[in-house]
């Protein structure tokens, strides 16, 4: 939190919150848990972007709703491309666009705009 913070003062367009998939330090938080307290900390002065963990379109409706800006992905991509090549990547991202439009039907938003935390459960 304190280094987006820094980033911040020093004029960033967006930070990033990412672990590398978890392999470069297995123990560190995971990018979704440190969105909400990003968020409050960084207060609408930068973009908030999640990556890692985003595996179907509810991961992205749940980040957006914790206050990310966006989020980004890398291994889902990766193996879609390994896999199928290019049809992959494409059937991966037809996967997350319409997952994302099921979640936010299903939680009754018709708008990005309309994901807040308080379609989350924090426990």
């Amino acid at each position: 939190v304190a280094d987006a913070v820094l980033a911040v003062e020093h004029g960033v367009d967006a930070v990033v919150l990412s672990n590398h998939g978890g392999r470069q330090l297995d123990g560190a938080p995971a990018p979704f848990d440190l969105v909400p307290e990003v968020v409050d900390a960084v207060g609408g002065r930068t973009e908030v972007i999640c990556d890692g963990g985003v595996r179907r379109g509810s991961d992205i409706v749940k980040a957006v709703a914790a206050g990310a800006t966006a989020t980004m992905g890398g291994r889902l991509f990766l193996y879609a491309l390994a896999a199928a090549g290019e049809e992959g990547v494409d059937h991966v991202l037809e996967l997350l666009r319409s997952g994302t439009e099921r979640t936010m039907a299903l939680v009754g938003a018709s708008s990005v705009d309309e994901l807040g935390a308080e379609l989350l459960e924090w426990s």
